[in-house]
């Protein structure tokens, strides 16, 4: 029995879930650029109206990317400050992967989804998920490239395409089904349990975000407490 708390920031939406033991609460918002102001306040409001307290938490996971690179930093320090403040273990979990479940969930009998993510710049993330058993788990490496790069692995895909990348004027000739999915907390969540029972929480120095893209460079927590001020 666990109670694990779940961040996401990577992209338009700012979310939180709770899971307390099998029992799962969320808060989901459309807030673009506003994640560091709404992320600390979401977290106490769902911890205040579940009457958990932090000191109640076992575990710790946040959207890892990819994704926004401000809202990724801002979710990965908020994780690292609680974590560190709490001496929780923590852990990261896909941005694309959640798309994936989400897919998954809604497309019964799905045996594999493309999740593809908006990588502005021209670009897109994406990434190949199988379906077991109703759980996603990766089928090779997250990309990042152009709409060109990735239709060409589309073309010999056969399954289900998700994900707000669908939305580019590139992929205008494929199915749009579950093009309004972007990564969530409450479906993270149920990834954060998967890993949980797999033993692959830890120290936060060893659960960095994922941006796909060599150039971003990441600061770490004492580099950019302005994160975890609250005004």
């Amino acid at each position: 029995m666990s109670v694990i708390l779940t961040i996401d920031a990577s992209s338009s939406l700012c979310s939180v879930a709770l899971n307390i033991n099998g029992e799962l609460v969320w808060n989901t918002e459309e807030q673009p650029r506003r994640h560091a102001q709404r992320l600390l306040p979401m977290i106490d409001d769902i911890l205040a109206d579940s009457g958990v307290s932090r000191s109640q938490l076992d575990g710790l996971a946040f959207g890892r990317g990819p994704g926004s690179f401000t809202g990724i930093r801002i979710a990965v320090s908020v994780a690292q400050g609680l974590s560190l403040g709490l001496d929780l273990p923590v852990c990261g979990v896909s941005s694309l992967e959640s798309v994936a479940l989400a897919a998954a969930l809604n497309e019964q009998g799905a045996g594999k989804v493309l999740a593809l993510m908006d990588a502005h710049m021209g670009e897109v993330f994406w990434g190949q998920f199988d379906v077991i058993d109703g759980m996603t788990k990766a089928g090779g490496a997250e990309q990042v490239g152009s709409p060109e790069l990735c239709l060409a692995e589309i073309d010999a895909f056969k399954g289900v395409l998700a994900g707000d990348g669908l939305n580019l004027a590139a992929f205008e000739a494929l199915s749009s089904d579950y093009a309004t999915i972007q990564p969530e907390a409450r479906i993270m969540a149920a990834l954060a349990e998967r890993e949980w029972n797999n033993d692959n929480f830890g120290s936060p120095d060893n659960q960095l975000p994922v941006y796909l893209r060599n150039s971003v460079a990441w600061k770490k927590l004492d580099e950019q407490p302005s994160l975890l001020k609250r005004k």
